[in-house]
Formats: C-alpha cells, sequence, structure tokens
C-alpha cells in the first residue's frame, strides 16, 4: 500500500483542473492506496462554499461527499487561508499548520501536484 497525496494549488476558475483532481483523487482509491487532498495556496478556494453557479461553474460536492465517504483526509493550508482571508471550508475539510502539510508530503510516496 503506498501513501498518494493530491496537492490542489491552482484557482478553481476558469478551468475543470481542481474538479478534475478530486476526481482522480477519487479513482485513486480504488486500489488499496491511502490517498489525500491537500488545498494550497489559491487552491483553498476549490475548498470553500462559493457560490459558483453565479460564475456557472459547478461544485465539485459529488467527488466531496466521495471522498468523505472513502475516508480519504483532506486539509486545507491555514497560512493560504490566512493569506486569502478564507474563513470557511466545506465541512469534510480540515484546516491544519503548514507543518502537518509537510509532514503530509515527506511521509507519502506519491505526490502528484494540481
Amino acid at each position: 500500500m503506498k501513501k498518494i497525496i493530491v496537492v490542489v494549488r491552482n484557482l478553481p476558475l476558469n478551468t475543470r483542473r481542481n474538479a478534475e483532481a478530486l476526481r482522480m483523487s477519487v479513482g485513486l482509491t480504488l486500489r488499496e492506496d491511502k490517498v489525500a487532498v491537500i488545498f494550497l495556496d489559491d487552491g483553498v478556494y476549490t475548498a470553500t462554499p462559493i457560490r459558483s453557479e453565479l460564475i456557472h461553474l459547478q461544485p465539485p460536492r459529488r467527488e466531496f461527499e466521495a471522498l468523505t465517504m472513502l475516508n480519504c483526509p483532506m486539509v486545507a493550508d491555514k497560512d493560504s487561508m490566512k493569506k486569502r482571508r478564507i474563513t470557511k471550508l466545506f465541512s469534510n475539510i480540515r484546516p491544519v499548520e503548514r507543518e502537518e502539510i509537510v509532514r503530509m508530503i515527506t511521509e507519502s510516496d506519491i505526490v502528484i501536484p494540481f
């Protein structure tokens, strides 16, 4: 069993990139690997309940629900949140300190940046 980290770092606007990262994360759980998702830098916007319908963007709620049901940890970087004045995340995403993110990445076997 491998530890796989998916790092979401980009704005979710005008792209399906972050949604694809989450869908891929769901797919990675089909093997017996341990998968975790980290929202870092502008990627923390993906973890917020923004009103994406105003910009014709479907929020990745199904992927978040699937990852939660599969016990896939999802964390957001507190420093990135603070810098962007984000105070609210989806309930299944836990804010963590940068040190914990560094630990998660260094202990993983595979890191997939998005």
